[in-house]
């Protein structure tokens, strides 16, 4: 006996009545009294049965799904069928290219009844759960230092590796966590409490600095070092600019690394004037070439090669404790320097034309005063300083109180207080006052109460049951899913007075933090992982094949930093989110601009530049997007047509089947083809046909993009003007980024509901499962009555249940607090 629901249509709306139909009436008799929701359900399952069964059904199993064996009445609990056929039927993948399709309305009112019966339901229902404990990943950990101290760290460095669910790594079931993992961060904490505090006592020691590795060397065919840095002072090229934690007030040393005998060769007949600066004052200089050392090479006497490097060695300066910017370069002599581009470029080959900084350590302090400058992260942890002793106990119960409150998110209890107050007495006895606030607060960093975040269940709460989350908690979620760091005082102070629970109060605490300079993470991380530009750092494009990418020098962090400072505008100007799509700026250095065709940029200096060529519009047009969608050696349709759909449309594409032959590459000797004649060829296999002519239009209306972003009329492989056509699902003819962006935008709802999806998902640190998609539609529809702009999803995201409550677990959840005792 299958249960029915009987709908009554209106516009955008079903009205819905659970009635189980064989115990009421017959068919005729329910026809007589509810003819129109009736025939419109029949109608519905009559697509079903012309549409889909025919596949999937008990025999052919087509997708491991037998449809024949599903109900009208089931319709919910069978959620996850329906919500991937809505995504199957949205994208036009279903039925099959070639099998007959129904009429586009057919289709859309099968997917609006599938849509209506499961929010129905979901409203009802909510599909409430509770996150695992949610470890802080990376850059949650690093945010917090820095709010919390005032501390800048390279976590690479000191901590280990994320993992990453669903696309991103604050996901709270990939958060795992070891023994070893753990003294790692107890490590991290001892790193980061030396550098806020200082050491008067510090040995000297010495940390070494490499040029960075997204730079690429003159051997690769880059010019790393031949333009401005940025940071760098003005009239100055190449070089390498660091910030380094200075411990204590005292005198330092500069060592650069040794310059080569082949830099020299070109070199040593021009001055070179090599600078030092810190903080942007400059504290040496000196001439490395010129007519002196050429005439002593002229001697005989061999290349000054001691002489030359021993200038820039030992090089002393006094500074104070805490962070300082220390910069090696050098004065730019002319805009000719190089004759690189004069060279016949070689991959691989040494082609050192200018001086370039090898490395630079910094070593000290030497004759230290013992005395610490009241640097940034002094004034934030010591809110009083004891004049004498019997100062110290109530100075250092305010100042661990207070950074602990921070760290923990919370109030305190006693319970709390009682290792941290052992570490400050065990560290005051060992080294002072300073050493035991030390001591208390690497606890405190090392403590699972700041690690972790672990919403606390109110005693009365049955288990199982859902209850709303305590203003503490909810301040948690929202300062890590808009900064990615812990809250600050204001949001606190809130959550504390119970005033953040209001929703104009809630709303208005939204509207500020996205207005914060620290809401930049949704674009630096949020959006760097929705677009899997992650990617970026396993492509290198072919130096042999694309010698202009290789020789403006490596694009990457140009790519990645157009689409942070690109998206970042969108959301800071509350925009609406489809201006991702088709916005018609961008933000360009000279290198970049260049790179895109664009000559009236110049300078390093990222800045908002309007875009003339539709065809760079939004995120279609970003070097990022079309190079992380190809090969290091050329374009990829299938790749950019596949993106297409997982990203921006919401329906990713099956796994290939197995044992499928990779798309056959031009073999030397043998008459080039392009890439479509390639596809043409493997779309002849109807297994891979069934994606191929879904996905492979998308990616070709980007053909004319190459492996590298840049545009191209003709392909250099075949020699032929290139074919970006391709047809719809639906029957639309497409052949350029203009044609497919203007498809999308066609649908917007679909855009709104991926990106939606994706946000929810890192919002909540949490997998979505099929029951949480009426919770996405319900909130696409409320911003599409304000269309679709930023701000409006993200109240949707924070008012709506899902994120505002959550389930009590069977049983308590104990939290293990780690061994601590070598702090």
């Amino acid at each position: 006996m299958h249960t029915r629901r009987i709908h009554a249509w209106a516009p955008a709306l079903y009205i819905t009545t659970l009635l189980p139909v064989a115990a009421l009436l017959p068919a005729n008799a329910l026809l007589a009294q509810e003819p129109y929701a009736a025939l419109a359900e029949a109608a519905q399952w009559e697509f079903l049965d012309k549409w889909c069964t025919e596949c999937h059904n008990l025999d052919d199993y087509s997708g491991g799904l037998d449809m024949t064996s599903l109900g009208v009445g089931n319709v919910p609990a069978d959620a996850g069928v329906w919500e991937k056929a809505i995504r199957k039927l949205n994208a036009g993948m279903m039925p099959p290219p070639g099998q007959p399709k129904p009429s586009g309305e057919e289709s859309t009112e099968f997917v609006a009844w599938l849509e209506s019966y499961l929010d129905e339901a979901g409203t009802k229902h909510p599909h409430i759960t509770r996150p695992a404990i949610h470890r802080l990943n990376r850059k949650e950990y690093v945010n917090a230092v820095r709010d919390l101290l005032a501390v800048e760290i390279e976590p690479e460095q000191i901590l280990p590796e994320d993992d990453t669910s669903e696309g991103f790594d604050n996901i709270a079931d990939a958060l795992q966590v070891s023994p070893a993992f753990i003294d790692q961060y107890v490590a991290a904490a001892r790193v980061v409490m030396e550098m806020a505090i200082g050491d008067r006592t510090a040995a000297v020691g010495g940390t070494n600095y490499l040029p960075p590795e997204t730079l690429p060397t003159r051997a690769e065919g880059g010019g790393s070092q031949q333009f401005h840095m940025e940071g760098m002072p003005l009239g100055t090229r190449g070089g390498m600019l660091v910030e380094h934690w200075f411990p204590t007030d005292g005198e330092y040393s500069v060592n650069i690394g040794d310059f080569t005998l082949h830099a020299w060769m070109y070199n040593i007949e021009f001055e070179n004037r090599f600078i030092l600066t810190v903080d942007g004052e400059k504290v040496y200089e000196t001439i490395l070439g010129g007519d002196a050392d050429r005439i002593a090479l002229d001697k005989d006497q061999g290349p000054p090669m001691d002489d030359i490097n021993g200038r820039v060695k030992d090089i002393r300066f006094t500074t104070t404790a805490g962070p300082h910017k220390v910069a090696a370069t050098f004065v730019r002599r002319t805009f000719a320097e190089s004759d690189d581009n004069l060279q016949h470029f070689i991959p691989g080959a040494l082609q050192d034309r200018i001086l370039a900084i090898p490395s630079m350590e910094i070593r000290g302090p030497f004759n230290a005063s013992g005395d610490i400058a009241m640097t940034p992260s002094r004034q934030k942890i010591f809110s009083c300083y004891p004049q004498d002793s019997s100062q110290e106990a109530a100075c250092a119960e305010k100042i661990i109180t207070e950074f602990a409150t921070r760290a923990y998110r919370r109030d305190l209890t006693e319970e709390d207080m009682v290792p941290l107050q052992a570490f400050y007495a065990a560290g005051n006895e060992k080294g002072g006052f300073e050493e035991g606030i030390r001591q208390a607060l690497t606890r405190a960093l090392a403590s699972p109460y700041f690690l972790y975040r672990a919403e606390l269940v109110p005693v009365d709460v049955a288990p199982g049951s859902v209850y709303e989350l305590s203003s503490l908690d909810l301040a948690s979620r929202l300062s890590f899913f808009l900064w990615s760091s812990v809250p600050d005082e204001e949001l606190l102070d809130l959550a504390f007075s119970g005033q953040l629970r209001q929703p104009e109060v809630l709303d208005a605490q939204v509207e500020r933090m996205l207005a914060d300079p620290k809401s930049s993470a949704l674009a630096s991380s949020f959006i760097y992982q929705w677009l899997d530009l992650d990617k970026l750092k396993e492509i290198s494009p072919d130096p042999v094949l694309f010698p202009y990418a290789a020789q403006a020098g490596d694009l990457r962090p140009d790519f990645i930093k157009e689409i942070e400072l690109f998206t970042d505008s969108v959301f800071r100007d509350d925009a609406s989110i489809l201006r991702l799509l088709d916005a018609d700026y961008s933000f360009l250095n000279e290198r970049l601009a260049l790179h895109y065709g664009i000559t009236d940029v110049k300078g390093l200096r990222y800045r908002r530049v309007p875009l003339a060529d539709e065809r760079r519009y939004g995120l279609l047009g970003k070097g990022a997007v079309l190079m992380v969608t190809a090969y290091p050696n050329r374009t990829s349709p299938v790749l950019r047509g596949a993106w297409v759909l997982e990203r921006l449309i919401g329906s990713p594409p099956p796994a290939p089947p197995p044992n499928v032959e990779d798309l056959a590459e031009n073999e030397s000797g043998q008459p080039a083809t392009t890439v479509r004649e390639r596809l043409e060829k493997h779309r002849e296999n109807p297994t891979c046909n069934a994606c191929h002519a879904i996905m492979d239009p998308l990616g070709f209306a980007l053909e004319n993009f190459d492996a590298t972003g840049r545009w191209r009329d003709v392909d250099r492989f075949a020699g032929t003007p290139i074919d970006a056509s391709g047809v719809l699902p639906n029957g639309a003819a497409i052949d350029s980024p203009q044609d497919l962006r203007a498809a999308l935008l066609e649908r917007p709802d679909l855009f709104a509901r991926s990106f939606t999806e994706k946000l929810l998902t890192y919002g909540l640190g949490l997998a979505l499962s099929p029951y949480d998609m009426p919770t996405v539609r319900s909130i696409v529809r409320e911003a599409a009555a304000d269309d679709y702009r930023f701000s409006t999803l993200v109240k949707g995201i924070v008012r709506n249940p899902v994120f505002r409550m959550s389930v009590a677990p069977d049983a308590a959840t104990a939290i293990a607090v780690p061994e601590t005792a070598s702090l």
